[in-house]
């Protein structure tokens, strides 16, 4: 036997190589290929049928938006240019209905984010179903025990109900002092919807006592209610200084206002919510009535805004923007930017990316005060502050934050 060395065995490793080479070579010289484009799915679950349908018509006209924002800026560039696939469940008018609508849409097909669901009642039972898919979750929704779970999959963008109430609180009293007012007496009237009890209960337990006023009325229902005329009827012989208003479905709280009206009642009315801004309440009650009104809500549009509130009314037909197109257009591109990150479409990586985000402008940043997006431990935005919108002349209108109001605040109505 000859040793390796020889030169046949030279030549033998030598053509081995060249071989090796002309395999590689194709692989080699060829240009990097492309990643080839891959959606992203993401589900929203908004009621779309009953007596919240409205709010989720409105949720879904700000996603469809974000998401055609997106798809003309090239996709989402870290999956190729990929776009993002909307996905709508109906959360229908209970909490039941909401669960079963999240559990379908997340089991179907490979779904990489979910939004919704409108209802803080509905939430808390959603965000379970997305907690144990591991499926990170963006809600609007206001009530505290949303984020007090522990839950590692749930984003709550807007600021909790407790803090809304010390800042509404504090809002009224102000402009009480201003309109040489004094608040001595205040109702609570209300649904038993999980953000309304959140509101209500830090006034009802120590807010309103701190500030020395009583609370003249306490009125609490299950929707759908029944009649409202004993309320207002109470409210008549009390004759509190303000009301505190939240009566989160349509029906009821047109209920509410139409013998508000019928009574000639003049007392202020702080709303808890968006669900008090829509513009079905102008064609109801007419706008007399709903002038002045305020309520407190996550968001609405702000000065500076007018711009992007054009392009909605363009698209969607609808006369002005309020807090759920606006907040759910948000999240669709935060779970973009996060896409961006994470690289990828897998919920866990999108869940761990959204974690790292501090985005400080582009869209989802803009779209909600104080311009940052960045969630804590909990889950929840770091520096969200609640915003009081005031009907006037027929429009609702930011009225705080001062700095960013389209309109200033009106005192109207009482004594």
């Amino acid at each position: 036997m000859k040793p390796a060395g020889t030169s046949r065995g030279r030549r033998v490793r030598a053509l081995a190589i060249a071989l090796a080479v002309l395999v590689a070579a194709p692989t080699l010289l060829a240009p990097a290929v492309a990643r080839a484009a891959e959606e992203l799915k993401i589900t929203l679950v908004a009621p779309l049928s009953g007596r919240w349908a409205r709010q989720g018509q409105l949720k879904k006209m700000g996603a469809e938006m974000a998401i055609a924002e997106i798809e003309a800026q090239g996709g989402i560039k870290a999956l190729g240019g990929g776009k993002i696939v909307l996905r709508e469940a109906d959360a229908g008018d209970s909490v039941e209905k909401a669960v079963s609508a999240a559990q379908r849409a997340l089991s179907r097909e490979k779904i990489s984010a979910g939004i919704g669901s409108w209802l803080s009642s509905f939430t808390l039972g959603v965000t379970e179903v997305a907690e144990r898919l591991q499926v990170p979750w963006f809600t609007l929704s206001y009530a505290d025990s949303i984020t007090e779970r522990g839950f590692k999959y749930t984003f709550q963008s807007s600021p909790v109900s407790s803090l809304q109430a010390e800042q509404a609180l504090d809002l009224i009293l102000d402009l009480a002092k201003r309109n040489n007012q004094q608040i001595r007496k205040a109702a609570l009237v209300g649904d038993n919807t999980a953000a309304i009890v959140f509101f209500f209960k830090p006034l009802r337990e120590k807010l309103l006592k701190a500030k020395g006023i009583e609370i003249v009325v306490d009125e609490v229902w299950t929707p759908p209610l029944a009649d409202a005329t004993a309320i207002i009827q109470k409210l008549r012989s009390t004759q509190p200084d303000i009301v505190f208003y939240g009566a989160t479905n349509f029906p009821d709280s047109i209920q509410v206002l139409q013998k508000v009206k019928e009574f000639g009642l003049r007392t202020p009315i702080m709303g808890v919510g968006a669900w008090l801004l829509t513009p079905e309440y102008v064609k109801t009650v007419g706008k007399e009535l709903l002038d002045n009104v305020m309520s407190v809500t996550a968001a609405h549009p702000l000065k500076g805004q007018e711009d992007f509130v054009k392009r909605f009314t363009q698209r969607t037909g609808e006369p002005f923007m309020t807090q759920d197109p606006l907040m759910t257009y948000a999240h669709v591109w935060i779970i973009k930017e996060a896409a961006e990150l994470a690289k990828s479409t897998d919920p866990k990586a999108i869940r761990d990316a959204v974690t790292k985000l501090d985005l400080r402008s582009g869209p989802a940043a803009s779209a909600l005060t104080p311009g940052r997006i960045r969630y804590d431990e909990r889950g929840r935005r770091v520096g969200a502050t609640p915003i009081i919108v005031q009907w006037q002349g027929g429009e609702p209108f930011t009225v705080v934050p001062a700095e960013l109001a389209t309109r200033k605040p009106v005192w109207a109505g009482g004594k």
